[in-house]
């Protein structure tokens, strides 16, 4: 009998990272335990990066992420999304942003080799901070 409704994974990861106004490899994370068969494709829906010792921001600031299938980020899957940082009420030196992202992946790369994970990378608009915690869910 064929598969009845939907499943919902949550990839979490407590990271202690960087974050500058400019990506790096080394300002990166390999999310390694991604949801899906390798067989076929299934949806990328949210991303929520946490971060925490903010300083020198801007008025507005921002954090822009990407994921790639490589760890140099040139294999872009999901390309340059900018967010608002949300302050925190009580502490303005910490925040965090949700990414919808809503986009039909397949682990299968170009040469058809199959890739279990994703890298995410990002960059502050100005100032620095680090990278607290990575979520992604997947639903397949």
């Amino acid at each position: 009998m064929p598969k009845v409704g939907s499943f919902i994974h949550n990839s979490a990861h407590a990271v202690n990272i960087a974050a500058t106004n400019a990506y790096a490899a080394a300002r990166s994370h390999n999310i390694t335990d991604i949801a899906g068969p390798s067989d076929r494709a299934y949806f990328l829906r949210t991303l929520y990066v946490k971060l925490d010792t903010l300083a020198g921001l801007s008025a507005t600031p921002t954090l822009t992420v990407r994921l790639t299938r490589d760890s140099t980020g040139n294999d872009t899957v999901v390309g340059d999304v900018t967010a608002t940082i949300s302050l925190g009420v009580t502490t303005a030196t910490e925040g965090a942003i949700t990414v919808a992202i809503d986009f039909a992946y397949s682990h299968n790369d170009v040469t058809g080799a199959v890739v279990n994970n994703l890298y995410l990378f990002w960059k502050l608009d100005q100032g620095t901070g680090n990278v607290r915690r990575i979520e992604l869910t997947s639903e397949e």
